[in-house]
């Protein structure tokens, strides 16, 4: 068959199929319902192989569960509105609408060919107003009821694309649009306490059938620790470190804090000392790393001496400070008590760099707590070495 009669084949059948709209969603109460729905592309750019793969997984699905006997809706989109779409328009000297309608119809055109199972009377432009006036309605309603809120924190900054990226969109310290260099960099944000609803969240996955890797992702977005937190005093300093922690239990077993190397305080205390040069060698090595692969690197422990002393509030004993890689500055509060005798991670670290540990927790009544560990002591038990001076 010759390349003109297969196109012209191509094209009278996406015709029939666009006319008798036989891919389109309508009611059917009689059919179980299945919703299919894939990352819509931005418009910034052409079609590429990415697309095509991921879109012919979703329309494998979407055709199987047809046969199955469902409902299936299965829209498709376009993720216009933002920087990507700015730049795009920048660097093709175009108005951004224009350049954007002009990108989403040639792809359209390269997915019709493709003969995916669209419902393409649903289709979702992000930039259009009718749509985009839904995400002004519910963030206002979230500002009015005290969910939004605004503050600084590091983000994943990509300056060629002059954009922020999700952690899945870093690859090795780089772009995955545009390959540049990807820095962290603080930038004031809007926020949605999402941690209020952490626990609804959580008990929802269990209506959902997730695979357990998505589960466990999911779990670890949403966070959800019950705690205390606690205040350190810092030796000749009115500063203060504030730590989270689940297992105030052991307390009395802190015997060092460390701090995320990009924590605010780090650089203060090292500042003009002859620390400076080792927290600035750490902080160069992770704080541009993004959350992601600083994540995967955590069974390496890594980490300098600040050169300062925090306060213990109950023995009012002097604590060194430390930045160690395994400290997140966007977790938590940025800081955490060590407990070498009780925590697995504090026990590499103490080992590795000489710091004492100390076990105020055993697992049976009477074990000796001066017994040397080979690994750290997690579960629960009976509380030793805890008592506060002068009780």
């Amino acid at each position: 068959m010759s390349e003109g009669v297969r196109t012209t084949n191509e094209v009278a059948w996406q015709q029939a199929w666009n006319d008798g709209k036989i891919f389109a969603s309508s009611d059917d109460p009689s059919k179980p319902k299945f919703y299919c729905l894939e990352m819509y592309p931005y418009p910034s750019g052409k079609m590429h192989m990415g697309h095509v793969r991921n879109y012919s997984i979703g329309d494998a699905v979407a055709r199987y569960k047809r046969m199955k006997g469902f409902n299936v809706l299965y829209p498709m989109g376009f993720d216009s509105f933002g920087m990507p779409a700015e730049n795009a328009a920048i660097a093709e000297g175009g108005h951004p609408h224009d350049i954007t309608e002009k990108n989403m119809a040639s792809i359209t055109e390269q997915i019709k060919r493709m003969g995916f199972s669209y419902d393409w009377e649903r289709l979702v432009k992000s930039h259009d107003p009718n749509y985009y006036k839904w995400n002004q309605l519910f963030f206002t309603r979230f500002f009015k009821s005290g969910l939004a809120y605004r503050e600084y924190a590091p983000v994943n900054w990509c300056e060629p694309c002059s954009t922020v990226l999700a952690n899945e969109q870093v690859k090795a310290g780089r772009c995955w649009r545009c390959n540049g260099p990807v820095e962290q960099k603080d930038m004031s944000q809007w926020f949605i306490d999402i941690t209020k609803y952490a626990q609804e969240l959580l008990d929802g996955l269990d209506t959902i059938n997730f695979p357990e890797s998505v589960r466990l992702m999911q779990e670890d977005w949403l966070g959800r620790s019950e705690g205390v937190e606690i205040e350190f005093g810092i030796e000749n300093s009115e500063d203060t470190i504030r730590v989270f922690t689940t297992r105030p239990d052991t307390l009395f077993g802190a015997t060092f804090l460390t701090l995320a190397p990009e924590h605010p305080l780090a650089e203060k205390l090292v500042k003009g000392t002859e620390y400076e040069s080792q927290w600035k060698a750490i902080y160069d090595k992770y704080a541009n790393m993004s959350e992601f692969d600083r994540i995967k690197n955590l069974n390496k422990k890594e980490g300098v001496s600040l050169g300062c002393f925090a306060i213990h509030p109950l023995t009012q004993e002097k604590i060194p400070i430390w930045a160690g890689n395994f400290v997140l500055a966007t977790y938590g509060t940025g800081a955490v008590m060590a407990v070498p005798g009780h925590d697995e991670r504090d026990f590499e670290f103490a080992q590795k760099y000489g710091i004492a540990i100390k076990r105020v927790l055993v697992e049976n009544e009477g074990d000796d707590p001066s017994d040397a560990l080979e690994q750290a002591f997690t579960g629960n038990g009976y509380m030793v070495n805890s008592i506060k001076p002068g009780f």
